[in-house]
């Protein structure tokens, strides 16, 4: 029989959080996060050419509701409301709504992606490499570290040195990442999944 361990920690992760984020299996609603591609029939009278997504699935997941969330090995998620993708050529629904700048970017890059093989990812290396280091710090703050230890981990404890710390130029960046950290737990990572950066 199996010796029954403690529990660590109060929380249970809905995704194990040692999974590489972009391996993850989390899937946002489509009225939540605008970049998620929403799939729809192609309308066969038309004869308009379509690219079959039926090869390109890494994973697929439906809801309750019949939601099908699928995440193409190139990293898109599409989701639709028949979880059938071989069957027809697909199309892409753009609703007339507030985030219609948004869909039509995701679907321009999910094009370029799937026919053209090339597409440039949502977030530069240098914004993704910000937000990391954003909830790093906000990490770091909670844990207990100041912003110098923080400032050392990021940049070297020999240019952490170099000057003064209380004027000190990393300390400032470390005080702006972690207000970017705590807006982005609180509100901004919504914005993130509708295309705003900012």
């Amino acid at each position: 029989m199996a010796e029954k361990r403690p529990l660590i920690g109060g929380c249970d992760f809905p995704v194990d959080p040692d999974i590489a984020a972009p391996s993850a299996p989390v899937f946002w609603r489509p009225e939540i996060a605008p970049a998620v591609v929403t799939l729809v029939a192609a309308l066969p009278d038309l004869g308009l050419p379509s690219v079959s997504f039926a090869d390109n699935i890494a994973e697929q997941r439906t809801d309750d509701r019949g939601l099908s969330w699928m995440r193409l090995h190139s990293g898109a998620v599409l989701v639709r409301a028949n979880t059938d993708t071989a069957s027809e050529s697909l199309g892409v629904l753009i609703p007339l709504d507030d985030d219609w700048p948004t869909r039509v970017a995701a679907a321009d890059r999910l094009r370029r992606r799937l026919i053209e093989r090339t597409a440039d990812p949502p977030l530069t290396l240098q914004q993704r490499e910000r937000l990391k280091r954003a909830l790093r710090t906000v990490d770091g703050r909670r844990d207990g570290a100041s912003y110098r230890s923080v400032a050392t981990v990021f940049f070297g404890a020999r240019r952490v040195v170099e000057e003064p710390w209380k004027t000190s130029s990393l300390k400032a960046q470390v005080a702006r990442l972690a207000a970017h950290g705590r807006m982005l737990i609180d509100h901004g990572y919504r914005r993130l999944l509708q295309g705003r950066l900012h």
